[in-house]
């Protein structure tokens, strides 16, 4: 018998060893990796943490981020609520399991648990299972784990992250916005002990006869409150006047568009502090609602706005669409990522490029006459033309022609690849994809980029010294991220580990730790100084930037619009083929101001234009920010030049009237006035002459301003005071055709066309024009040395001339001539260059 009783109790002995052994290893890893995991919802605040956006988490639930730190106030109600010994205890308190024992026997039923936080984390981590006795015990067993594993900073934090609120309400921070309208932090006394007291009960917020009860348990925590000297009696009486909260409230959705891109740019479930202000952005929202209530009345139902600083890169307001109750309308779209037409918003560039290259003076004239390049034939937005016009004129009117002509002697490819160096970063294909289109709409680009570019030759300008990066880096609308920062750490199970205080990684979210420094709104982007590597120079978006300063632009033929500005705005419109995109882009030394109206489908409308539609929002923008001063003059990048005021170009001896004016340094390499020249005249000053025909003594030499036939045709009439070159005189014939007073405006010289067709299908005519110095002149009209008929006045033929290359030969009553050779093409065959 005693031989078995020392069997039994070795084998006792063996069994509690292993199985101590089991519970220890079980012990050791009872505790999942991460004990929360649930989806989170998506959260843009602004600059100031006012709650810009959220979407909800992918469960259905509110629930935001897990916060690191609990406000003082929430905290003290809840440990004076749910667990007073939080801070003695291991994870589980005797003296409140006591005292719940003790409630229960004296009321016959069960009415306390005597659970510690700890304890009710454990059940929540584990999705609240049936309260059962069993169950009890598993909460004491992980709570213990849990004390060992975590700090009680982590344990309050993460309690107040996960805890049911109400409804589809989890966590203090969703509840304090969905209840409350406000952070945590800024929660009054009597708000915090309202939500300290939920989580014990979270069916209590509804309204109804549940409503009496959670007042009471409100109050009683405040009387709690004030007998332990937490509240003084003043604070204590107005916090019972305070009303509880009805119903959750609607969260803001002051951002929508930048919420999807922040997700899309892999955000999601995280806390992203941006540097938007909600109340501008409210501001800007505004303005675009008032503008879209017209615009809807021609069918126009999208626009969007982007706001930038200058000096930070930061987005200051962000509005991606407007707002509707269609989605036929396509208001979900986000347009400011969306590619788009630019119409004439890249011509400005292009003005500065070709300053910066010594190829064009700011004043310089501009042919603005009917061309037609390799088959391409641009057009003006009005039908009339100037013959030539100062090149910042052109700008500021936005001609197409003189636009055209430009990029035609700057080089398709070079201005595209200028385009991807100043960050546009859709236009990706060849230069013969978009041919000389590109100035005029034929590439896409976002708004995005059209904004940062604009940004980058405003810090030019402003001579930002940067220590590192590029002059046209990009903006960005973040400040911080916060990511899940509580629940993303691993939990080492060894027993040995020690609590550690605000570990974070970001293993929840499988990404490395973010070392991300925001800038403060006092710094400035800089880089290194402009030298031989600079794209554009300061000089050159000076002038630029002077030319897009006007505030008169023209509407329609014959009509002006004025747009009243209380400062200075460098700002550009542009209209898309078709009328589908409206753009009106202004920038300041302090902001970049983008705009676009018209419908995310693409389709166009009639009057859909920038200076009509997209303008007036731009303006109104820029009235409802800070007013800014003008850029300063980059003297150091300038030199004083003497300039011909009738040409633009730099002054020759022949020029009879010069301007001495401070130009971008890279103007010195521009060729003088190829338009001032001397011309002998007779005494009377009536006819031009030659030695061979005049002698010297009797000549009288004056310098005249002498445009090509083909521009002074056009310019003379926009230009009264130009006064056109007189004829020879007929004694001397013989040195006429050293004068270009004739000239064929069409076809141009090799060119390839088509005739129209007809209605019934077979072929039309085609208008050949020329033109005389002498508009009065009569012209003789050759086609393949066969005549065809005169002209006088207005010197244009219809010609119907067979498929095949021809020659057209033109002379004048004085026996100059003019001619060239051109090829008509068959209803089968290309036009080169198109």
């Amino acid at each position: 018998m005693i031989g078995l009783l020392k069997s039994l109790n070795r084998r006792s002995r063996l069994f509690f060893r292993l199985g101590f052994k089991i519970f220890v290893l079980w012990y050791a890893y009872c505790l999942p990796a991460k004990l929360f995991n649930d989806p989170t919802s998506t959260v843009l605040l602004d600059k100031d943490d006012n709650l810009l956006c959220a979407k909800i988490a992918d469960d259905g639930q509110w629930r935001f981020p897990a916060s690191k730190k609990v406000p003082e106030k929430f905290k003290i109600c809840l440990l004076q609520f749910e667990d007073r010994n939080f801070e003695e205890h291991l994870g589980v308190s005797l003296k409140g399991i006591g005292r719940a024992m003790k409630q229960n026997v004296s009321h016959g039923k069960i009415i306390s648990g005597g659970s510690t936080i700890t304890m009710q984390l454990s059940r929540i981590m584990r999705k609240n299972p049936p309260r059962k006795f069993g169950e009890k015990i598993v909460e004491m067993v992980l709570a213990t784990r849990i004390e060992i594993s975590y700090s009680k900073t982590e344990i309050l934090s993460m309690y107040a992250s996960n805890a049911p609120f109400g409804s589809n309400v989890v966590g203090l921070d969703a509840a304090s916005w969905r209840y409350f309208g406000r952070p945590a932090d800024k929660l009054s006394w009597a708000e915090s002990a309202t939500l300290a007291v939920l989580p014990n009960a979270p069916g209590l917020i509804h309204p109804g006869k549940n409503r009496k009860r959670l007042l009471e348990k409100r109050n009683r925590l405040l009387t709690r409150l004030h007998e332990i000297d937490i509240l003084d009696n003043d604070s204590y009486q107005l916090a019972l006047e305070e009303p509880l909260p009805e119903k959750p409230l609607a969260l803001s959705q002051a951002a929508p568009h930048l919420l999807d891109r922040a997700i899309a740019e892999g955000h999601k479930g995280q806390i992203i502090k941006t540097t938007l202000s909600l109340n501008f952005q409210k501001q800007i929202t505004t303005i675009l609602a008032q503008h879209h209530e017209h615009l809807r009345e021609n069918q126009v139902f999208n626009g969007a706005i982007l706001v930038l600083s200058v000096k930070t890169g930061k987005v200051l307001a962000y509005v991606g669409n407007t707002k509707s109750d269609d989605p036929e309308n396509g208001c979900a779209v986000d347009i400011i990522p969306s590619s788009r037409s630019t119409g004439s918003t890249l011509k400005p560039l292009l003005y500065a490029k070709m300053i910066d290259e010594g190829k064009l003076m700011p004043k310089q004239l501009i042919p603005d006459i009917p061309t037609q390049i390799g088959g391409y034939t641009p057009k003006n937005f009005s039908p009339n033309y100037d013959g030539a016009v100062p090149a910042n004129r052109a700008l500021s009117r936005s001609l197409n022609i003189p636009a055209v002509r430009l990029l035609n002697e700057y080089g398709v490819e070079k201005f595209r690849k200028d385009l991807n160096r100043v960050g546009f970063t859709t236009m990706k294909k060849h230069a013969d994809y978009y041919g000389l289109s590109l100035i005029l709409g034929g590439a896409e680009a976002n708004m995005w980029d059209m904004c940062n570019v604009y940004a980058g030759m405003g810090r030019i300008l402003n001579n930002d010294q940067r220590n590192n990066g590029d002059i046209f880096s990009k903006s960005t609308y973040i400040n911080e991220i916060n990511y899940k920062k509580i629940q993303t750490k691993t939990v080492n199970h060894k027993l040995s580990n020690t609590k550690t205080n605000n570990e974070t990684t970001n293993e929840q979210n499988n990404q490395p730790t973010l070392n991300y420094k925001p800038k403060t709104n006092n710094e400035q982007l800089t880089t290194d100084n402009y030298s031989s590597n600079e794209i554009i120079s300061r000089g050159a978006v000076w002038h630029t930037f002077e030319a897009m300063v006007e505030v008169n632009r023209p509407d329609e033929e014959g009509n002006w619009r004025a747009f009243d500005a209380a400062q200075k705005i460098a700002w550009k419109t542009g209209t898309s083929f078709g009328f589908r995109d409206a753009w009106a882009v202004g920038v300041t030394p302090d902001y970049v101001v983008g705009v676009w109206v018209g419908n995310a489908d693409g389709e166009g409308r009639p009057g859909l234009t920038g200076i009509k539609s997209a303008a007036p929002v731009l303006f109104d923008v820029f009235s409802a920010l800070p007013k800014s001063n003008w850029f300063k003059m980059p003297e150091n990048d300038m030199e004083k030049m003497v300039v011909c005021r009738m040409s633009g170009h730099r002054a020759t001896e022949n020029c009879t009237t010069v301007d001495t004016v401070m130009l971008a340094k890279s103007c010195l390499n521009t060729t003088g006035c190829p338009y001032h020249q001397i011309v002998h005249l007779d005494k009377k000053m009536k006819f031009r002459v030659t030695g061979d025909c005049e002698d010297m003594v009797n000549m009288r030499h004056e310098k005249w301003f002498v445009l090509p036939a083909v521009i002074e045709k056009f310019y003379k009439y926009n230009n009264p005071e130009y006064k056109v070159l007189p004829d020879y005189r007929c004694d001397c014939q013989q040195n006429e055709n050293k004068d270009k007073s004739l000239a064929i405006i069409y076809p141009k010289k090799n060119s390839k066309i088509y005739l129209p067709l007809t209605f019934d299908g077979s072929t039309g005519k085609t208008v050949f024009e020329a033109t005389h110095r002498i508009s009065s002149s009569r012209l003789f009209w050759h086609l393949d040395d066969v005549f065809i008929g005169e002209t006088k006045d207005i010197h244009q033929m219809e010609m119907n001339p067979p498929v095949g290359k021809h020659k057209l030969y033109i002379t004048d009553e004085k026996g100059r001539a003019a001619g060239v050779n051109f090829e008509v093409l068959g209803k089968d065959e290309d036009v080169a260059g198109n």
